[in-house]
């Protein structure tokens, strides 16, 4: 299965969005994102697992429903992963 890591940087990420959105109806996919620095404000329901780098949504006050986590298992997601996206 294709594995795809979506990483979103900015609030504004339509395009992104309507990505994801697109390629989770398509083909069998494992498809994850995650949110790192001004992204981890982001509240939107996504169709797919969400990750919030802790560093920025400590620096930013946030707190996130979805999972947090370090850099280390942010690393491990990007290795794992066949495709790397950044917003």
């Amino acid at each position: 299965m294709n594995r795809i890591l979506h990483i979103l940087k900015e609030l504004n990420s339509t395009d992104a969005l309507n990505l994801i959105a697109q390629q989770r109806k398509g083909a069998p996919r494992e498809l994850s994102v995650l949110l790192i620095q001004e992204a981890v404000r982001l509240k939107t329901d996504f169709p797919s697992k969400v990750y919030v780098l802790d560093e920025d949504a400590k620096t930013r006050g946030v707190v996130s429903k979805f999972e947090i986590i370090n850099y280390s298992k942010m690393l491990d997601l990007i290795l794992s992963s066949d495709s790397v996206i950044t917003w």
